[in-house]
């Protein structure tokens, strides 16, 4: 029997939640490997049901629980890699949205130039973030 509950096996078998563990933390009579064979067991049991649920899948059904069960259960194989977000664009934008306020004296005139001023301070705010990416902190000639 896969219940992949330590909780529903044990009251299966009629023994203690804390005796379980005890068995898997002093290895008794070898407890351990099996203990961890049943969770492989379960986690297998899982990908099974997904398969056979992916085969009879209807375009409303919602896959969520079984997802969040096999991220759970399985999680080398079934969790999305970490994702670190890239900044840069933001904080592009924020410096160069700074320069836009501290350089254009009246925000409703506009006198042909900015948008060629404004291309040149993208152009050196990302030279900028190119030589700190690649080590360097010399600041580009004003």
């Amino acid at each position: 029997m896969v219940s992949g509950s330590v909780k529903r096996s044990c009251e299966a078998v009629h023994v203690g939640r804390d005796t379980v563990m005890k068995w898997v933390q002093n290895d008794t009579h070898e407890f351990r490997a099996r203990y961890h064979e049943a969770q492989d067991d379960f986690r297998e049991a899982l990908q099974d049901m997904a398969v056979d649920r992916v085969k009879q899948q209807k375009p409303n059904d919602n896959p969520v629980l079984l997802i969040t069960l096999l991220n759970a259960h399985w999680p080398e194989k079934y969790k999305r890699s970490g994702f670190t977000a890239d900044n840069s664009a933001k904080e592009i934008m924020g410096e160069w949205k700074r320069w836009v306020k501290e350089t254009r004296k009246d925000p409703k005139k506009d006198d042909g130039n900015d948008r060629d001023n404004a291309l040149e301070e993208a152009e050196r705010i990302l030279a900028k973030k190119s030589k700190q990416s690649d080590g360097s902190t010399d600041e580009p000639a004003e």
